[in-house]
């Protein structure tokens, strides 16, 4: 039994195991196989790159025949692959290891394919040098993208090279590859992204629409998002959402679909644009409406149903400061932003809140407030007034501001912003033509005087082409002879529609036009011509004076034009003077000084008209080369009665005399009054108690009549 357990054994054993062939014959055989049979693809160079052997499917990968690559050298070949491999081969025989290969190829069927791999030094027994490449084809769409998105070093370098954020996402969403900008911009390191889903860099509602975008146009081919820029949010990691510009481009690589996002931080372009956005609709300095943002603010208010009782009114507050430069001229620009700002902040305190506020120029403002009746507007308006003229600290130096304002308010005549600001400006101008530094209420009134102006402005344009304009002399005597010595040259117009026109007023519609400047320069004309009429007749006072706008005292050329004129007439040097306004003298008192200096030179002689009526201060016209001043008529009202009145004069008189000037009385109507001055010392005497003003003869003729009693 044992032997059969034997000889059983035996046979199976011969049977499972039979001896393996060990001849070279067979061995080549193999070799062959696996080298020309094989699904990977074999190449075999010398030492200098040379291929000595290329199995089939290598050289399929080259597109050539296996028989056709040998003794070429690879690097000289038209083909990625060769080329790589060549490449390779240099690095391992300086390595003296292995190198890898990755390339991208273009397969038989059209698509694109990796093949990956390495090539290996190799030694014969005879010490020859050789090296063998051995290269799998592992084309699938997740190593192709791995291949060309994430291991390619120039794909690499040109991605982080980018400003911009740039992430890839394959069909469903998970992100394959972001870039360096991509990742600070987001705060993620790349291995906290890679395969997740790029909804980790969105918040919702982003983050939970993007993968039905995705699938919509997978599907339909319409795109939502692809091939569209659009601003979007991110989310960073550490939560904080972000504006972004976010465009979404397709890839495809083989038979993959990718997805290549574009992502700008937009916060700074958003900031820019808001900040543009709010000084296009606000003032810089004050931070209230700009006047276009003002205007589309209050119609869409006012284009509402009138409110009547329920709502209110609406009220439009109209405000101008009143020589605001004279606050910058003194204390600099700085000094006047800090005012404005401050004034702001109390209009916003005084007024009604919703109150809309817009500055229109340099120093005008206005405001929109919902009232309750026309009471409670002008009682804001007498708040408003008495708390922006209060005292302002403004940038270590206290200011006092003089406001004028004019209000309106609706009714149901007045439907739009136009018509409510029209009134309001009525009522601001109907304050400034009263002295400024004051309230005033729209009345009706005031378009008909609006209306009035107008017209006087149009027609004295025309007066002087017209010959319309004449002027009138009124006599100054000395006070205690009596005797006419000298003569105020008065401005008379006489429109021929509206007949005579009060100097009260057209004067002011002249000076606020700017005809005032060729009205003057024809009055220096006629009146330098009107005397070079009487001198040889013999009826040439002592002097002719003539009153002086502020602008043509201070806009630098009297003199020369003076100069011009009495040049013609050298006689009546010395015969001419002029008359200037207190405001008029210390408004630029530098310019005023130069100009008094020049006049002095030409042998004119200035007076102070209306002195007491402005600044009342006598340490500005100390400071003036003046010869003359003449006190106000208002001061001449119920003396000698008035005693107030009558200490006011003689305190004038006493202090001018003290800097050695002539003092000259306006406004003599009483024999009374005469006396008076008389007795106080006053020097010449001005009034309709010696005479009106009246035509060129009628004066001369009054001259001519107390010739007799002066010889």
């Amino acid at each position: 039994m044992s032997n059969k357990s034997s000889a059983e054994h035996q046979g199976s054993g011969s049977l499972s195991a039979p001896a393996m062939p060990h001849t070279p014959a067979f061995l080549a055989s193999l070799a062959e196989s696996v080298l020309n049979h094989a699904s990977f693809a074999l190449v075999y160079a010398d030492a200098g790159g040379r291929c000595l052997f290329a199995n089939p499917a290598f050289a399929a990968a080259l597109k050539s025949a296996p028989e056709s690559l040998a003794g070429r050298a690879l690097g000289d070949l038209e083909h990625p692959l060769a080329r790589a491999v060549a490449q390779a081969l240099d690095r391992a025989a300086q390595a003296g290891e292995a190198a890898p290969v990755d390339c991208e190829v273009e397969r038989a069927d059209g698509g694109r394919g990796v093949l990956t791999g390495c090539v290996l030094p190799h030694r014969t027994g005879d010490g020859a040098e050789g090296f063998f490449g051995l290269f799998q084809d592992v084309t699938d769409p997740t190593r192709v993208a791995d291949f060309v998105l994430r291991r390619d070093p120039f794909v690499t370098t040109l991605l982080d090279a980018a400003v911009d954020g740039v992430v890839v996402a394959d069909r469903n969403g998970i992100i394959r590859t972001v870039n360096r900008s991509c990742r600070d911009l987001f705060g993620y390191d790349e291995e906290e992204l890679i395969g997740r889903n790029v909804s980790v860099l969105m918040p919702p509602p982003f983050s939970r629409d993007h993968d039905k975008y995705i699938s919509s146009y997978l599907e339909t081919e319409r795109p939502r998002i692809i091939g569209i820029g659009r601003d979007a949010l991110g989310r960073r990691k550490d939560g904080t959402v972000f504006p972004i510009h976010l465009s979404v481009g397709e890839a495809r690589l083989a038979r993959e679909i990718v997805f290549v996002g574009i992502i700008r931080d937009i916060s700074e372009r958003l900031a820019a644009e808001q900040r543009a956005t709010y000084l296009a609709r606000h003032d810089p300095l004050t931070g209230v409406l700009t006047r276009t943002a003002f205007l589309e603010e209050c119609e869409a208010v006012l284009a509402a149903p009138f409110p009547g009782q329920e709502g209110g009114l609406f009220a439009l507050y109209a405000l101008d400061v009143d020589q605001f430069s004279d606050i910058n001229e003194a204390f600099g620009f700085h000094v006047g932003d800090a005012a404005l700002k401050a004034m702001v902040s109390r209009v916003t305190e005084v007024l009604p809140q919703q109150t809309y506020v817009c500055r229109i120029a340099a120093d005008e403002f206005a405001a929109l407030s919902r009232v309750e009746s026309a009471e409670q507007a002008q009682t804001l308006a007498d708040l408003l007034h008495d708390r922006l003229t209060a005292s302002i600290y403004a940038d270590r130096h206290w200011v006092r501001l003089r406001l004028s304002i004019g209000a309106a308010v609706q009714d149901t005549d007045i439907r739009t912003l136009e018509e409510l600001n029209a009134k309001a400006k009525l009522a601001l101008q109907a304050a400034q033509h009263n002295g400024g530094n004051a309230v005033c209420l729209y009345t009706p009134e005031m378009a008909a005087a609006a209306t009035r102006r107008m017209f006087l402005t149009m027609h004295l344009a025309h007066a002087i082409e017209r010959n319309e304009l004449h002027m009138a002399y009124q006599p100054i005597v000395e006070a205690r002879s009596g005797r006419i010595v000298g003569a105020e040259a008065l401005l008379r117009w006489t429109q021929h529609t509206l007949g005579p026109v009060s100097p009260g007023e057209f004067i002011p519609v002249a000076e606020e036009s700017g005809l005032i400047v060729p009205i003057t320069d024809w009055v220096l004309s006629a009146v330098v011509e009107q005397m070079a009429a009487w001198e040889p007749a013999g009826t040439l006072p002592e002097q002719v004076f003539i009153n002086i706008s502020g602008p043509q005292f201070l806009r630098g050329n009297l003199s020369a034009r003076l100069e011009e004129l009495l040049g013609r007439h050298p006689a009546l040097r010395g015969r001419l003077g002029l008359e200037i306004t207190e405001q008029a003298a210390v408004r630029d008192l530098t310019t005023a000084v130069q100009t008094l200096t020049e006049l002095e030179a030409i042998s004119v002689q200035v007076a102070i008209d209306d002195f007491g009526s402005g600044y009342s201060s006598l340490s500005y016209v100390q400071q003036l080369p003046v010869s003359k001043l003449k006190i106000d008529r208002a001061f001449m009202a119920d003396i000698p009665d008035n005693l107030k009145n009558g200490a006011l004069v003689r305190a004038a008189v006493g202090m001018a005399h003290g800097l050695g000037l002539v003092t000259v009385a306006e406004g003599v109507e009483t024999e009374e009054q005469r006396d008076f001055l008389v007795s106080i010392g006053c020097d010449l005497l001005q009034g309709y108690l010696f005479g009106r003003p009246s035509a060129p003869d009628v004066f001369a003729a009054m001259v001519r009549a107390q010739q007799p009693a002066m010889a």
